[in-house]
């Protein structure tokens, strides 16, 4: 028996599994997240071929495809749950043309959301809070957004997106997105900023995780102590980056920057790309932030 065939028939499988408990709306599948997994094909492929015992061989795949489901279950699948889910929404586009309104209710149950979140051109502006979960107004329509959400439990998920990817430029006038969370779920937010200015005030919510990935983008992040431990990680190049953390709370900074300007108050260098605050040890709440960033210039300030 051909060990390497195995492998491949296994692969397959699992992916065409996914795929028809998607089409059978009982998972919600997230295809983005799954091609993360895709140097997972070169290390099988490399196993295949190293010649070793089969029973090592086995072993190893078996590793390797074990922690692949975890993944794949664990950030690209949504299991359905048509009992719990009963999320209202509803869509309004109001008296102009010009502008864009959406409301996703808030049910009690509700205690952990994701928002992930595409910002393609404007002002997106996030600071104030809101009995619904989520309000979205935007005053410009010169970008369309679709969006859905997604109950399993006691998480939410909530995907806004471009419509068909359409950007229209308007120079006579700018988007401005305004954006209200409700503050007593969890949060885990992840954006998407193309040549936009985003200017997020995190301090009212609780906030677990925030990715974000930019190109071109004024970003200005406010964080808040209202949760232990909050990690966030920044991608972005030709950006102005300025993060914003209390006084209080303990940061541990991660920096690789290329061709880039720096300013950070309040750190110690720890070693090459690394500062923490002097109080990180004794710290009630910590914030460990992570930047990547190419021909950008950053700050980080304590406030």
């Amino acid at each position: 028996m051909k060990y390497r065939n195995i492998f491949w028939g296994v692969i397959l499988i699992l992916i065409g599994i996914l795929f028809t408990l998607e089409n059978l709306n009982l998972i919600y599948f997230n295809v983005r997240e799954l091609w993360r997994l895709w140097p997972v094909v070169l290390i099988l492929w490399g196993i295949s071929i190293i010649p070793i015992d089969k029973w090592i061989r086995l072993g190893l795949v078996l590793v390797v495809l074990a922690g692949s489901v975890f993944y794949m279950l664990d950030h690209t699948v949504e299991w359905e749950n048509d009992s719990d889910y009963s999320i209202d929404w509803s869509e309004d586009y109001g008296d102009s043309v010009g502008e864009q309104n959406f409301e996703i209710s808030y049910e009690d149950s509700t205690e952990f959301a994701t928002l992930n979140m595409e910002a393609a051109a404007g002002n997106f502006i996030l600071r104030d809070t809101t009995a619904a979960l989520l309000q979205f107004n935007q005053n410009e329509a010169n970008v369309r957004y679709e969006y859905y959400a997604k109950k399993t439990d006691k998480r939410v998920k909530i995907n806004i997106e471009t419509a068909d990817n359409r950007v229209a430029f308007n120079k006579k006038s700018e988007s401005r997105v305004k954006v209200k969370l409700n503050d007593a779920p969890l949060w885990d937010i992840n954006l998407d900023v193309g040549a936009a200015k985003v200017k997020f005030d995190l301090t009212p919510f609780r906030v677990r995780k925030v990715k974000l990935e930019s190109g071109a983008a004024s970003l200005n992040f406010r964080l808040g102590d209202k949760y232990p431990e909050t990690k966030v990680s920044i991608d972005a190049g030709a950006s102005k980056i300025v993060v914003e953390i209390p006084k209080e709370s303990g940061c541990d900074l991660e920096v690789s920057a290329l061709f880039s300007g720096k300013k950070i108050d309040g750190f110690e260098k720890i070693d090459h790309g690394h500062y923490q605050t002097s109080n990180f040890n004794t710290a009630g709440n910590k914030i460990y932030l992570d930047l990547n960033a190419a021909v950008s210039s950053y700050s980080i300030i304590r406030y």
